[in-house]
């Protein structure tokens, strides 16, 4: 049984708005959640049907939600059916049978890959995969027009190259966003479709790539599209990811005070996760501002929040967050244990790049313990990962002139630095098994 309990008011709001277009997520989720026989859902639920007797025509929200329900099971028996298989018949098997290649289940299987982008990005990348293959097979009679099938196939070629990213393969993502915005383009047009395709795939790629004047632009178009659709909640989504492309190009000032504009616009209920992304990147901008004090008060204030999601990489990140605050504060015996940790959590999930630079961070705790044996050890098993990612020479080189600097705590700061700033620019890619 999940902790996360649902309040009287998010089910008041289904209440008010089980029948209303776009409320069939909530629906499935509130209902499974009764589902699990949870007592306090269940008083909540007492209390808000007390809230409002006479108000609403309660029969309407339960039928909405039933119906919500029925298609999302009939949606997951088709993904149940196709998990049987093996993998490498999955992908025929969905391009072969147009039961698979209809629109919903087309939505479903990106939803489901999104679903997963914090506990597996393998299992998102290949859910993702699928959705591509199956909008490329569905018929103009299925998708009802040319140029909705066109948003069917951007919509889905948006989550495949969102996953590449993900999982490091920035050549392949940008070239599978490429063909998302084409086919965005021969489109329907769509201002939502287009504001999640400017945030969702294209920002978060030159995020990664570094081009981050195109991502701040691809935000504010984003944004201004929200506007006009008076989506407060999803405005508030394009200002968190333009603080992120802030943040990351050194402008940590102004990446704090967007989060403060974001943060008030969030709509936990609606999306949780996006309130835990804009304060732990709040949390980062006050590190990288040398206030790690006041970074430390409010991810003490976060744990609470933390706490509500169990997904790996969440955990994983909130870890690598504690670290370098404890690093930077001197608790570097308490940073090393949790970077230690932290990196092999990376290298299972097959995240290298993240495992990289794991290993800087772990790095510099030895460099100012001075601790030159363990230096030597973490430079030694950094080689490997380095190469996996595709290095160049030079950066291998620098790599292995951080082991003899253990003695010498300015130069090997500086050098790592330096090792920082150059893993940044390179295009991380996944490994090859």
């Amino acid at each position: 049984m999940s902790a996360d309990h649902l309040d009287v008011n998010e089910f008041s709001r289904f209440l008010r708005n089980a029948t209303e277009p776009g409320s069939s997520s909530r629906n499935i989720h509130l209902v499974r959640h009764l589902l699990e026989d949870c007592t306090t859902c269940q008083e909540n639920l007492k209390s808000a049907v007390a809230q409002h007797s006479g108000e609403y025509e309660y029969g309407a929200s339960f039928a909405a939600a039933e119906r919500s329900l029925a298609a999302f099971f009939a949606r997951e028996q088709l993904l149940n059916e196709l998990s049987r298989l093996p993998l490498e018949e999955q992908a025929a098997t969905v391009q072969a049978q147009s039961r698979f290649t209809v629109p919903a289940f087309v939505r479903h299987l990106v939803d489901a890959s999104h679903a997963v982008r914090y506990q597996d990005p393998p299992r998102m990348l290949h859910l993702a995969n699928l959705a591509r293959l199956a909008a490329e097979a569905c018929s103009l009679e299925a998708a009802g027009s040319e140029p909705r099938r066109s948003d069917l196939r951007a919509h889905a070629w948006r989550q495949y190259g969102n996953a590449l990213r993900v999982l490091g393969r920035l050549h392949e993502a940008d070239e599978a966003v490429a063909t998302a915005r084409r086919h965005l383009e021969a489109g329907t047009r769509d201002p939502l479709l287009r504001a999640q395709f400017c945030t969702l795939a294209a920002a978060s790629l030159r995020v990664a790539q570094r081009r981050f004047p195109e991502a701040i632009e691809l935000c504010d178009e984003a944004g201004e599209i929200y506007t006009d659709l008076g989506d407060n909640h999803a405005f508030a989504s394009s200002l968190v990811q333009k603080a992120i492309a802030l943040l990351y190009s050194g402008e940590a000032e102004d990446a704090v005070r967007t989060l403060n504009q974001a943060i008030p616009r969030i709509d936990p209920e609606r999306d949780p996760h996006l309130l835990l992304a804009a304060c732990h990147n709040l949390v980062r901008c006050y590190a990288d501002l040398g206030r790690p004090e006041h970074a430390l008060s409010i991810f003490s204030e976060m744990r609470e929040l933390y706490r509500r999601f169990d997904d790996p990489l969440i955990r994983l990140r909130a870890t690598w967050q504690e670290a370098l605050l404890l690093r930077d504060l001197g608790h570097l015996r308490a940073a090393e244990a949790a970077l230690l940790e932290l990196r092999q959590g990376f290298v299972e999930r097959e995240l290298l790049y993240e495992a990289a630079l794991v290993s800087l961070d772990l790095a510099s705790v030895y460099v100012k313990l001075q601790a030159e044996t363990e230096l030597k050890h973490t430079v030694a098993e950094t080689v490997p990962i380095f190469k996996a990612l595709g290095v160049g020479r030079e950066l291998l080189a620098s790599l292995l002139q951080l082991a003899l600097l253990a003695r010498k705590t300015r130069q090997a700061l500086e050098l790592l630095q330096s090792l920082n700033s150059r893993l940044e620019k390179v295009p991380p890619r996944q490994a090859v098994s």
